[in-house]
């Protein structure tokens, strides 16, 4: 696959990706929400799994952010229900584990749970902007072919 090397520079990459939010913290949701929207991504955002199952299903985004902890439930519940249906789907959507800390053991957690990735809050906006490209990308090269 051949990726333009002005890539981090230019978010027009993101433009009308469908990303689905899902944390628990309020105020980390709505920055991260703003700021994706910033770069003409459509954003749709959950504070629980149960809401963010009912989106996902309606909405069908590109990509997931998912808050891997919370006190009332885990992220990781939500990722077996997502991979279930997009295995019914025949469409894999990738997902980003969002958590506080990352150790080397809740990144490997995270990845044989199902997750693309697992990224440390807050995130840094740049890497994070071209990372979300990256697996835009890959998921579906043909849309940004030049």
């Amino acid at each position: 696959m051949y990726i333009n090397n002005k890539f981090p520079t230019h978010p027009s990459f993101l433009q009308g990706l469908r990303v689905l939010v899902v944390d628990n913290d309020v105020n980390f949701c709505n920055s991260l929400t703003a700021m994706l929207q910033s770069y003409g991504v459509k954003v749709q955002a959950a504070f629980l799994g149960e809401q963010a199952l009912e989106i996902f299903v309606r909405w069908q985004p590109d990509i997931l952010l998912n808050g891997i902890s919370s006190p009332k439930e885990d992220g990781y519940t939500l990722i077996h229900q997502v991979r279930t249906l997009a295995g019914e789907r025949g469409k894999a959507v990738p997902a980003i584990a969002l958590t506080s800390t990352v150790t080397e053991d809740m990144y490997q957690h995270a990845l044989l749970a199902g997750f693309s990735l697992c990224v440390a809050k807050p995130v840094v906006v740049d890497d994070f902007v071209a990372v979300l490209g990256i697996l835009a990308i890959a998921n579906n090269p043909h849309t940004h072919d030049n």
